[in-house]
């Protein structure tokens, strides 16, 4: 069980990584700066690095990883308003990019332990 939980560390310090980069991109482009777009490449950089080491996150992994990964994505804009519905937090407050990071982790991390316990 601790093997696969960190096993789901690495995964999400991997996806972490993903975000950061993707994140700096938008800001970027947003802004018209270029001053975020090196912080994109290392962030990516990582994720590359990464991958190119971790010789056991192949085939029915990596599958499940990037479904999980895209279905936290598409879950992280609604955060903000089941937040405000349940807890009465102002939907307003919350960063999209720190929410999405956040959801990735708080939900991402469990499931990913199931996932590496149960195939690997």
């Amino acid at each position: 069980m601790s093997e696969a939980f960190l096993k789901a560390l690495k995964w999400y310090i991997l996806v972490g990584c993903a975000i950061i980069g993707t994140s700096a991109f938008i800001i970027s482009d947003n802004t018209g700066s270029t001053k975020p777009m090196i912080i994109g490449v290392l962030g990516y950089g990582v994720v590359y690095i990464m991958s190119y080491f971790w010789k056991e996150f192949r085939q029915k992994l990596l599958l499940y990883s990037i479904i999980v990964f895209l279905a936290l994505s598409f879950l992280s804009p609604k955060i903000p308003i089941w937040m405000y519905i349940f807890f009465n937090y102002n939907p307003a407050s919350f960063d999209p990019y720190f929410t999405w990071a956040a959801t990735v982790g708080v939900l991402g991390i469990p499931i990913m332990t199931f996932i590496f316990k149960k195939y690997d």
